[in-house]
């Protein structure tokens, strides 16, 4: 055959051949446009417009702790309805039931068979529909186990793989300012309450729409920008302390609900807020972190406000510290514009009264009769009811505190023009009188703190606040710095007064079982009864105790409050009861600062008494007291031991733990007690805070195999 020719024929048939292709081309891009375009980008934009979400940025404590993080989390679908199962189903057909047996394994926890994942595989695909394939959302790791099974590993328009991704907000504390810190809402990235809602514009950060054919956790994300991180003020230590003393007083007198609050005095750091309550359930006898009273409860103070009331008397001149003044058997009756009022001293059915007593006694014994008296004859006798209420504003009530909490309850502070109003709303002749030692007048919790907070910082009233930075990586995008909302809320001479009147509570009046010879405490106690369908009830009470430690150089304000809601209330709760809470809280948070344990070690006049430790692992004893120069008689003899006090050492003896036997766990903390447990074979409930005080399983009984344990703390 002639070459040339030769060469022309294969030319030819190459010519032809890239012809046919490129004809098949156009033609299948001709089909695609018009026959399955309207189709195909329908089914773009159902499955693949996301919305790219930016991370949720971390909230902090001030010790770097953190509070509540952001954690990706996946949802997988399977999708029939993908055109390659309508040209195809081959690859459906061969691969469904290892697909249903993979899915089984991946997902125990969902309870479905093979054969059940097989009639769900089945069933969406005769209605050429979607189907979620596990209820609960899966982890990064899970997922790229899920994108291996067979047909799903095919992606999105070939193996019908749906992934939607969502980010799941963590709280490593629990419940534990759970309120304070805040929740998101349902079904939203956006905060619903406390923290999370109060600062959600930084911790949102900036969101875009994209279309793609990828996973969407693969996404472009420029254009989004992450939530910055905030740093609060939030103690962890001094939160668990007041978390843990609130709930056993609370589970001890039986009360619905109470709150605690610490404050730096002189910067206004709110460094613990802890809220807790009954669900109004019967059968529920736990408490939760629902509501946060300290903010959003305003209610009558009771004998927390006979401060103020006293200090105005000062501040005016008109009384003094050692004025006398007769308070009678307990009882007093007044008339004022046609009004009766009727004011009774707590103990004037027991005692029948405190009779004489000087106006730093009225305080310290909480004289509701004495601190009346003084208004009555000094403020609306001589029609000076304006002068109070002035002043009393002046001292800073009558406005929000101002923290960075939503729904901060506006204190209500009742004055002789408001004379149209109803119920509570109105001014009428026995108003002041009840003012005076903690009615007719409703504030926060927080509020009255504030107000204490200023005394102890010598009359500067500081705002109180809960975040101190808000960054980005190691950018400070804004910081929030202490402020004093009130130079001074009276004269330095009333200050003094002040702190003497609330010294004397303690050293010798209604508060005098918390006084101890390591550290001096100012406050007051309150016991105030609540308004219930238009009047008050002597049987359901609120107590409270308000103040400072240590009272010579005061570094922390708190309030506690606790609620009574029972129709009788056998446990009685009172200011007193309260004022214990405040020294249980005191306590530990004292014997925790190194700063202030140290000036107590340089004082000879002092010596502190170690309490004594049961239970626990040996080498954090060892530690403990070495660095606090406790000197021990032995050295442990087994990692777990038990300590004994001795006159003037600490000595260990070993604690004996047998394998298969359930362990001796008295005494420890929940850490120790949990880890011993579990390492013993045992499955762990945990009830309450504190060291163990009861074990379901008795010590030394034969361990079964899957045996749970109840273990309870207090």
């Amino acid at each position: 055959m002639d070459i040339k020719k030769e060469i022309l024929t294969r030319f030819a048939i190459v010519y032809i051949l890239l012809a046919v292709f490129g004809t098949m081309v156009v033609a299948k891009i001709v089909h695609i446009q018009f026959a399955e375009g309207s189709e195909l980008k329908q089914m773009n934009k159902k499955q693949q417009t996301v919305v790219v979400k930016p991370k949720r940025g971390d909230i902090f404590s001030r010790n770097g702790k953190v509070l509540a993080c952001s954690v990706p989390e996946y949802v997988v679908y399977f999708d029939y309805r993908i055109p390659a199962f309508k040209k195809s189903d081959t690859l459906f057909k061969n691969n469904v039931h290892a697909l249903a047996e993979g899915l089984a394994r991946l997902f125990p926890e969902e309870g479905k068979t093979k054969k059940q994942y097989l009639d769900l595989l089945y069933k969406t695909a005769k209605s050429y529909s979607y189907v979620r394939l596990h209820k609960k959302p899966i982890d990064y790791n899970k997922l790229q186990e899920v994108k291996k099974l067979p047909i799903l590993r095919e992606g999105s328009f070939k193996g019908g793989l749906l992934i939607d991704v969502y980010n799941s907000r963590v709280y490593p504390y629990g419940d534990i300012a759970r309120r304070t810190i805040g929740l998101l809402r349902k079904g939203s990235w956006h905060g619903e309450t406390g923290l999370e809602m109060f600062y959600d514009k930084y911790l949102y950060g900036i969101e875009k729409t994209e279309n793609t054919d990828d996973d969407p956790a693969m996404v472009n994300k420029d254009g989004v920008v992450d939530g910055y991180d905030i740093i609060t003020t939030i103690d962890t230590e001094v939160q668990s302390i007041a978390n843990e003393e609130l709930l056993k007083a609370l589970q001890q007198y039986k009360a619905v609900w109470g709150c605690a609050v610490i404050m730096e005095v002189k910067t206004g750091e709110v460094l613990a807020i802890s809220n807790l309550s009954r669900t109004g359930n019967p059968a529920d006898s736990n408490y939760y972190e629902i509501e946060n009273f300290a903010v959003n409860f305003r209610g009558d103070p009771g004998s927390t406000i006979k401060l103020p009331s006293l200090m105005i008397a000062l501040e005016d001149g008109v009384v003094d510290l050692d004025d006398s003044l007769d308070t009678g058997a307990g009882h007093i009756r007044y008339v004022n514009k046609g009004i009766e009022t009727n004011v009774y001293d707590w103990n004037f059915k027991t005692h029948g009264g405190f009779h004489t007593l000087s106006v730093k006694g009225i305080f310290a014994n909480s004289s509701n009769v004495g601190v009346s008296k003084i208004i009555y004859n000094n403020y609306v006798t001589t029609r000076r009811e304006w002068d109070y209420i002035n002043r009393l504003k002046s001292m800073g009530f009558g406005k929000p505190s101002g923290i960075d909490l939503i729904n901060e309850r506006t204190p209500l502070i009742k004055d002789p023009s408001m004379t149209t109003k109803n119920d509570k709303q109105k001014w009428e002749g026995s108003t002041l009188i009840q003012m005076s030692y903690g009615y007719d007048i409703e504030v926060t919790p927080l509020q009255m703190l504030m107000f204490y907070n200023a005394v102890a910082n010598n009359g500067t009233m500081m705002r109180p606040y809960l975040v101190r930075e808000i960054k980005s990586a190691a950018k400070t995008i804004l910081r929030n710095e202490p402020k004093v909302v009130n130079n001074a809320v009276c004269s330095e001479q009333t200050i003094k007064k002040a702190k003497l009147l609330m010294e004397a509570v303690v050293e010798e009046g209604t508060a005098k079982s918390i006084k101890n010879k390591y550290y001096k405490i100012a406050g007051k106690t309150g016991t105030a009864q609540t308004y219930v369908n238009g009047r008050y009830d002597d049987k359901i009470l609120r107590a409270s105790f308000c103040g400072y430690f240590p009272a010579d150089n005061p570094k922390y304000s708190c309030i506690i409050v606790m609620q009574s809601a029972l129709p009788y209330d056998p446990y009685r709760v009172s200011g007193g009861a309260a004022a214990q809470v405040f020294r249980k809280i005191s306590d530990r948070i004292y014997f925790n600062d190194h700063e202030l344990r140290n000036e107590l070690a340089t004082d000879s006049g002092k010596v502190v008494t170690l309490p004594s430790v049961s239970n626990g692992y040996a080498n954090d004893f060892t530690v403990i007291f070495n660095e606090l120069g406790i000197p021990q008689a032995s050295t442990p003899k087994s990692n777990w031991t038990n300590t004994k006090l001795q006159e003037a050492s600490i000595d260990y003896t070993p604690l004996i733990i047998e394998k298969d036997f359930v362990p001796n766990l008295f005494g420890m903390g929940m850490r120790d007690a949990v880890y011993v447990a579990e390492n013993a074979g045992l499955h762990v409930s945990c009830k309450g805070y504190g060291r163990l005080v009861r074990q379901s399983i008795p010590a030394g009984t034969a361990i079964r195999k899957n045996e749970t344990i109840v273990l309870e703390f207090n």
